[in-house]
């Protein structure tokens, strides 16, 4: 079985995702929320060439790939041998360019 591997930019992107979502639309979207994105990660993990490469995006050297997921958010991620490492989980109406060189929780 493929891993995914959570950066701790990710790991807050996630933590930031379940507040917002339980404090506007309650507990019941906010576990929908969670397990559609763990099930978009996971499915990456297996295929983790699907999502589109964004060169530009991109750190020197490391070709991040993105997925969108529910039409909502988008998972940045870089595959590697034993599955995927998620770099950032953002909303997509967000600057993704801005997102990404900016440290999470640095508004």
């Amino acid at each position: 079985m493929k891993r995914v591997t959570l950066s701790r930019a990710a790991e807050a992107d996630l933590q930031t995702i379940d507040d917002y979502t339980i404090e506007q639309f309650g507990l019941a979207q906010a576990i929908k929320t969670s397990a559609a994105l763990e099930a978009a990660m996971l499915a990456l993990a297996d295929h983790p060439r699907s999502g589109r490469l964004h060169e530009e995006l991109s750190p020197p050297g490391r070709p991040f790939r993105f997925r969108p997921v529910m039409s909502t958010f988008v998972i940045v991620y870089e595959p590697w041998d034993k599955g995927i490492r998620v770099a950032r989980i953002l909303h997509g109406a967000r600057h993704l360019q801005a997102e990404l060189e900016r440290e999470p929780g640095n508004q």
